[in-house]
């Protein structure tokens, strides 16, 4: 069965920037002796390993934009079109217990190069955040940039000898429309992001494909990296008028799924994961390439309608609650797909909760690679999972939020079926029972005291041992007023440019006591 088409491309591929060094490349459109005629002499010497065949592993990430946990027609919606996916997921094993680190894309983007916790990393916002200058709590000084000194998981997948490539969204700089730097952090030939509207490519996801299959063609005899980040499924909603017709008169879904424009974008999506793996496929690669697909944190419950000038629906994540920004499940729990040809059980799911910075160990297991334990302190390998466990040497998962978004600053842990979060505005905790009550709608707090003070223990405990900035009393407060008057855009970080003279510092103790303290809990 063939990987389902949607339609031309129109695209082309950007320079690649080298880490260590800048050099030229001419655009073009993506085919091998095209990409291989614009690469300087500098480069040639590891361009020319193509002709010397390695059956060592490969690996494709692929990575969405603000895709939620219901938001695939193998995760459960009945609205949207995924076939790509789907059969991704049949070939492979989903995990339906998968969840970003963060709720904005920033924190979870960093959590998944460092294998660190945002609030680990102090780079706890989307870049460069929005500060209310009259709401309760001030937000901490914290990092909007990510540091040079972490080692990415590209950096070490490079220095393993690997060739690297990134297309598409970065945002864990202050430059993040066509600026960013992934090239400082180990990918060697990178396609920028771009924030320009393109009508005749929604999202430049046709751009990032086309650069994609061209790599891969490029390197199909090297060991190989390829990570495309798409700007879909984030606002603007666009898409083309012939795609969104498709779905204007089609019945919602059972969970209130119903944007036509927000269906188109992801049928675009799925397409260029077909078009990616139908070309692994043509080059014979597919038994030793590994495909991996994932999504920075949860939908985006709500979006302005410019054309109504109404609130509507972006997506639903029903039954779970919340969305984009916010620690309920809607906001964090995300799709997590992975084929490991040879590994993985065709068709398998895996209920064990995991999360975003388990990525990092899990792609160097993957690639035979050693891990790093002192870089992803705080992600484990999901291959015992892979490979058709059941459980993880882990009981407690930690998110971190001190800043005002759609919510005031908050936080939250999950301990086996158990959930708490904290809103640090009040001090008050509810507490949710995950297993009878996936949606959190019945607050436990007031009902079972004794595990609510436990969690809320065990998470303080958690931010304390890796140095979590937390929001302070607000001089300026204004009662009366919204969180939302008079909030604006951050401004970028002046630091980052300078980061040996930063004086901020965080906690890289290895201890992980936290992980498994069963807080009391039978």
């Amino acid at each position: 069965m063939g990987w389902h088409q949607l339609g031309g491309d129109g695209s082309v591929m950007r320079t690649p920037v080298p880490r260590s060094r800048c050099v030229a490349m001419s655009t073009l459109v993506g085919f091998l002796s095209a990409f291989l005629a614009a690469i300087p002499g500098a480069c040639l010497s590891r361009a020319a390993a193509v002709d010397a065949p390695n059956e060592g592993p490969n690996l494709v990430f692929l990575l969405a934009d603000d895709l939620g946990a219901m938001d695939l027609g193998c995760c459960g919606s009945r609205y949207y079109e995924t076939p790509n996916l789907d059969r991704l997921a049949a070939e492979g094993m989903r995990f339906s217990g998968a969840y970003a680190a963060g709720a904005v894309c920033s924190p979870t983007r960093a959590s998944i190069l460092t294998g660190r916790y945002p609030a680990r990393l102090h780079l706890t916002a989307h870049i460069p955040g929005n500060e209310p200058p009259n709401a309760r709590l001030r937000s901490p000084d914290w990092i909007k940039y990510l540091r040079e000194s972490e080692i990415t998981y590209a950096e070490a997948i490079r220095e393993a000898g690997f060739v690297t490539f990134h297309a598409g969204k970065w945002h864990v700089d202050s430059e993040y429309d066509g600026k960013e730097s992934p090239g400082r952090h180990g990918f060697e030939f990178v396609v920028p992001g771009g924030g320009a509207k393109d009508p005749a490519d929604p999202h430049h996801v046709g751009k990032y494909t086309a650069a994609a299959e061209a790599f891969i063609e490029a390197h199909r005899g090297r060991q190989f990296l390829a990570v495309v980040s798409y700007n879909s499924v984030h606002v603007p909603l666009y898409e083309r008028e012939e795609l969104i017709a498709k779905y204007r008169d089609r019945p919602p879904g059972p969970n209130g799924q119903n944007n036509a424009v927000m269906a188109a974008m992801i049928e675009r999506m799925d397409w260029s994961v077909g078009r990616i793996l139908a070309k692994i496929e043509a080059l014979g690669l597919q038994d030793r390439t590994a495909v991996v697909f994932f999504s920075d944190n949860g939908g985006l419950s709500n979006v302005f309608d410019g054309r109504t000038r109404q609130t509507i629906v972006a997506t639903s994540n029903l039954p779970y609650r919340g969305g984009k920004s916010q620690n309920y499940d809607g906001g964090i729990r995300v799709p997590l797909l992975v084929k490991w040809p040879g590994v993985t059980r065709p068709g398998s799911v895996s209920p064990v909760p995991v999360i975003s910075t388990d990525l990092y160990p899990t792609f160097l297991d993957m690639l035979g690679l050693p891990l790093r334990s002192g870089q992803h302190l705080d992600g484990l390998s999901l291959a015992p999972l892979l490979r058709g466990g059941d459980t993880m040497d882990r009981q407690n998962l930690f998110w971190h939020f001190p800043h005002y978004h759609t919510l005031p600053p908050h936080g939250a842990v999950r301990a086996g079926n158990w959930k708490l979060i904290e809103h640090y505005e009040t001090g008050t905790a509810e507490l949710f029972d995950l297993a009878a009550d996936p949606g959190e709608r019945n607050d436990l707090a007031s009902v079972r005291p004794e595990r609510a003070r436990a969690l809320r223990d065990l998470f303080h405990a958690h931010l304390e041992a890796i140095g979590a900035q937390m929001p302070v009393p607000n001089p300026d407060h204004k009662p009366d007023d919204s969180t939302r008057v008079g909030s604006s855009k951050g401004t970028f970080d002046p630091r980052e440019k300078d980061q040996g003279s930063d004086p901020r510092t965080y906690v890289e103790d290895p201890g992980r006591d936290y992980f498994r303290k069963s807080a009391g809990l039978p």
